[in-house]
């Protein structure tokens, strides 16, 4: 759990902060929820808190708030291979007294009812030389050190659009047989684009990895903030740098077949707090203006 400085609690005290205890509403999307979902929850109360974090997944989740401390929201993801049935979603919050406080909803995963999906590829996508292996091993590295160091303030504000003008293929989530080998789930969703079509950004964000990596050929990743990651796979070109900042509808690279590919279609995915999701949920984000960060709601430097 997150905790303010005792400092700032006291002062809070001092000012005349209310102590009572919060009457919290919990609130979560009705219905079942399938692996892979993408889904928004919020937090009520009838006095002002300091912090709440969503805990799911196995990951606490720093809530968001709005100005008045009031209303927290959170974005979160259930893995596409996460078990099926209940799941509890803890929210856990410190009041502008130092003062703990706790809620929870429960949530019923169900099946994604993935397809299985048997390809054809090249056999040293199959079964790697030895002569890549150490490449392999630093892409997994690289791809690592992205989701451990994720900005923490989001950066979006409504909904994403697709990254590139092709319908979506069926096949998020996939049991993938490759030659004949059963592989890894296949953790995106693939777009039916043609060559060269140009590839940009759902939404903004940071570009957290560009590079060109042994499975996933030309790779862009963005780091859109608050544990919101995007991935595009297989570019035959690319056209940003790790670190810059895009806006939505800002090029990234053009669509392609490198690395483990039987065609050229763009792969995108899509990963909340390291949850791998489907990417087309993003197209149904909630409007969500941005608020004042922490710091500077506490009167410090942001």
């Amino acid at each position: 759990m997150v905790l303010i400085p005792a400092a700032f609690a006291l002062a809070a005290g001092l000012a005349g902060g209310d102590c009572r205890t919060p009457v919290l509403v919990a609130r979560i999307p009705p219905g079942p929820a399938k692996q892979g979902a993408l889904f928004a929850v919020t937090l009520e109360s009838d006095v002002s808190l300091a912090h709440a974090v969503a805990a799911w997944g196995g990951h606490d989740t720093a809530m968001e708030r709005d100005g008045g401390g009031r209303v927290f929201r959170a974005l979160l993801g259930i893995d596409f291979e996460s078990p099926t049935g209940a799941r509890t979603i803890e929210f856990d919050v410190e009041g502008l007294c130092g003062d703990r406080h706790s809620a929870s909803r429960v949530a019923r995963v169900v099946s994604g009812k993935f397809p299985i999906q048997k390809l054809k590829v090249a056999p040293e996508y199959v079964e790697p030389p030895v002569s890549e292996l150490d490449r392999i091993r630093e892409d997994h590295e690289k791809v690592g050190r992205v989701w451990a160091s994720g900005d923490p303030e989001r950066r979006w504000t409504g909904p994403f659009r697709l990254p590139v003008d092709a319908p979506p293929r069926d096949n998020f989530g996939s049991r993938r047989v490759l030659n004949g080998t059963p592989k890894s789930s296949h953790e995106g969703m693939d777009l039916a684009a043609a060559a060269g079509q140009p590839v940009t950004a759902p939404g903004p964000a940071r570009v957290a990895l560009a590079d060109n990596l042994y499975f996933s050929g030309g790779t862009v990743i963005l780091d859109h903030g608050a544990g919101l990651f995007t991935l595009y796979f297989h570019l035959s070109r690319i056209d940003v740098t790790a670190d810059q900042v895009v806006g939505g509808g800002q090029l990234l690279g053009a669509v392609g077949a490198t690395g483990r590919a039987t065609g050229p279609h763009l792969h995108w995915g899509a990963r909340v707090n390291r949850a791998r999701v489907n990417p087309l949920d993003l197209l149904q984000l909630p409007s969500w203006p941005r608020q004042p960060s922490e710091k500077s709601l506490t009167g410090q430097s942001p």
